[in-house]
């Protein structure tokens, strides 16, 4: 008799959903929810809140248990996918959790990529994200030597024809360096992504608000009060990070000064973030918690925000329209902090100041300059944010009027 998984316990039950997992609790005993559509996959909640995927199963007459992943980093559909693809293993008499721990399968040879050499980058969560989102249902079961160049152009046709161009040029990034690792492994014989082109031509951005812009998204981000409107001012006005202000915490906070930790900012530097009057007037608004500035829960930081800022240009729309004016183009989250940048230029501010108040590594502090040059600027920061909130606090006035 072939190795089963348990279709009978998971009769009749109700399928997981998005909305189920997000309000599972956590209790003082883990908790297993089985899954009604793929038999076998559970969700795991342990006592600490995290929150997991398992598929049980029996081989060799033994009960097994296969860890398939983390949520929300591996999302409901992909953990089925997992469980499928396992289960598939197991229908020709294999054990799927022998199967991951093999190098030459994909899944196991991209997990000791990323435990290997994608940790130690900065970036390495973006390549989690996408094994997880798009490589692990392609390639999961997969054996790395029959992955061809065929594939790969597949993966990235659906990635495109599902409105993500920009993602397929990433994804395929990401494969690249993969093959190139393990190759060196010997684990692989050839790189299947040599000649392949990205999917699409990139442009570099150079979109800022304009004053009116500002204007408008000033009056929008009220409206929308607290979490995301206070939020999405206090990015514009601190010109740091989406990420690092949206996870910023008050134990992150001393006096008029807000310290982002190393491990939270993007180049892996701790970073000084002098709180001018505009911010110090947000922070005082914000009820105060043991953790998130920015949080809606209390237990977590605020997500969503592209929804969040699609809401928000929304809103900055209507006040376009109220003052005669025409469609407003599309920005990003990101542009703010190209705006920020510019901002503070106008305020006379010099180059390698509105660097160092973004903590950014390129440009004036690129390479050996950055390793030499270690004065910290401290003061030349917090003239610096402060002027620039002085203009935009003058400019939403004037514009107001």
């Amino acid at each position: 008799m072939l190795p089963q998984c348990y279709p009978e316990r998971d009769y009749m039950v109700a399928s997981l959903t998005k909305v189920s997992i997000d309000k599972a609790s956590a209790g003082q005993d883990r908790k297993e929810t089985p899954d009604g559509s793929v038999p076998g996959l559970y969700l795991v909640v342990q006592p600490s809140g995290v929150k997991s995927f398992a598929l049980r199963y029996r081989y060799g007459g033994k009960s097994k248990k296969l860890t398939l992943g983390r949520y929300p980093t591996l999302s409901l559909a992909d953990a089925r996918q997992k469980a499928r693809q396992a289960k598939e293993q197991l229908s020709y008499g294999n054990n799927p959790a022998r199967s991951t721990d093999n190098p030459e399968m994909f899944e196991a040879a991209f997990q000791s990529f990323i435990d290997r050499h994608v940790s130690q980058n900065k970036s390495g969560s973006e390549t989690v994200r996408i094994f997880h989102h798009d490589l692990l249902p392609a390639f999961g079961s997969r054996r790395i030597s029959d992955i061809s160049k065929r594939d790969i152009n597949a993966l990235m046709d659906r990635i495109v024809d599902r409105g993500s161009p920009v993602m397929a040029n990433r994804t395929l990034s990401a494969m690249r360096k993969f093959f190139v690792w393990a190759v060196s492994r010997d684990l692989a014989q050839h790189n299947p992504c040599e000649g392949l082109k990205p999917p699409v031509r990139e442009k570099s951005r150079e979109r800022i608000l304009t004053d009116e812009e500002i204007s408008w998204f000033w009056k929008a981000s009220n409206d929308m009060g607290y979490p995301y409107g206070t939020y999405f001012q206090f990015l514009l006005l601190s010109a740091q990070r989406r990420a690092e202000v949206s996870d910023m915490t008050f134990d992150e906070l001393e006096g008029d000064v807000w310290k982002i930790p190393g491990e939270r900012s993007k180049n892996g530097k701790s970073h000084s973030v002098p709180l001018s009057d505009g911010l110090q007037d947000l922070i005082a608004g914000i009820p105060h918690t043991e953790s998130y500035l920015f949080t809606s829960s209390g237990k977590k930081p605020v997500g969503n925000l592209g929804r969040a800022a699609g809401r928000l240009q929304v809103r900055m729309q209507a006040y376009a329209n109220e003052d005669g004016k025409g469609d407003i183009q599309h920005w990003r989250l990101h542009d703010l902090r190209r705006t920020a940048a510019s901002g503070m230029a106008r305020c006379g501010v010099f180059q390698e100041v509105i660097e160092r108040v973004q903590n950014r590594s390129s440009g004036a502090f690129a390479g050996v300059a950055g390793i030499y040059n270690r004065y910290e600027y401290e003061k030349e920061k917090r003239k610096a944010l402060a002027n620039y909130f002085t203009m935009i606090s003058e400019l939403i006035e004037e514009i107001h009027v």
